[in-house]
């Protein structure tokens, strides 16, 4: 699945009149399918002419790499070290596609948090201007690290499936962000729905109570069925929008894409990564 990595000369381009945007896509809790909507998204978004960079800031239990099939050689913990560049440790995963791998079962980093590491921001702010967009693959909870990296993004992926248990941990979320960033854009993904009256029923509750207890609105992305695809997918260490393009939970990450892309082409905002870079570094 990977391809050669086009030479930044030949990446870098004019994007001025194109707004570069960073998505932190989270969940409150694990086994959501964060990580699995992370990895599709990037790669749908960048089968619509854009260029991604997939940062897995799962730090310690990264798995974006395996959901994809690839086993870097090096990762975050090399540029931590100072033994890598972070151009150096990202692994191709289509032409307009890299990951960061974040590094697994890596006890150093599992509490590493990239705001107190100015050298890294500073490559991050270098990498960002070959991109269209960032999307971040947070871990889960609510965390320092986590609520920093909400706090700062352009915008917030929720994932939650309808599981009382997600529901809340969704909300606690959101509550948590809101205190760091009032007025964050906030959508929410329904995952594993078994139909759209499910789906609206799990977005419903935590809109319902976000506006009535945090006086703030939270937008609606998008639902993916329950598919069995998905896990055959996982298994197989292929993406699912690669592996099976045209079944229910494809199709609907594709469609969550062009809705991003779209808004992302309508909004007139003037909002870079490079803001998002220093809005981080100062939290």
């Amino acid at each position: 699945m990977a391809s050669a990595r086009k030479p930044l000369a030949v990446q870098r381009t004019a994007r001025n009149s194109r707004a570069s945007r960073c998505i932190a896509v989270t969940g409150g809790k694990g086994g959501v399918g964060k990580s699995n909507f992370a990895v599709n998204l990037s790669l749908e978004l960048g089968q619509l002419g854009n260029q991604v960079a997939l940062l897995d800031a799962d730090f310690g239990l990264a798995n974006a790499d395996l959901l994809c099939g690839v086993t870097p050689k090096y990762h975050l913990g090399h540029v931590v070290e100072g033994l890598k560049t972070l151009e150096e440790v990202t692994v191709p995963l289509s032409p307009e596609v890299e990951l960061i791998p974040g590094g697994s079962g890596i006890e150093e980093l599992a509490n590493f948090s990239l705001s107190n590491r100015p050298q890294i921001l500073e490559q991050m702010r270098e990498m960002e201007e070959d991109l269209d967009y960032m999307v971040i693959d947070t871990a889960a909870g609510i965390s320092d690290a986590v609520s920093g990296v909400l706090a700062a993004a352009s915008e917030v992926v929720i994932v939650v499936t309808p599981e009382p248990t997600a529901i809340i941990d969704a909300y606690a979320t959101i509550k948590v962000m809101l205190r760091r960033r009032p007025g964050a854009d906030i959508s929410v993904v329904v995952n594993n729905a078994v139909g759209v009256g499910d789906a609206e029923n799990v977005f419903q509750s935590i809109s319902t109570a976000t506006r009535e207890f945090l006086d703030h609105a939270v937008g609606f992305l998008g639902v993916i069925p329950a598919d069995p695809n998905v896990t055959e997918a996982v298994r197989s260490q292929v993406p699912v929008t690669q592996h099976t393009p045209e079944t229910p939970a494809s199709r609907a990450i594709r469609l969550i894409a062009k809705d991003l892309h779209r808004k992302a082409r309508n909004e007139a905002t003037t909002e870079t990564l490079n803001s998002f870079w220093e809005r981080f570094g100062g939290n």
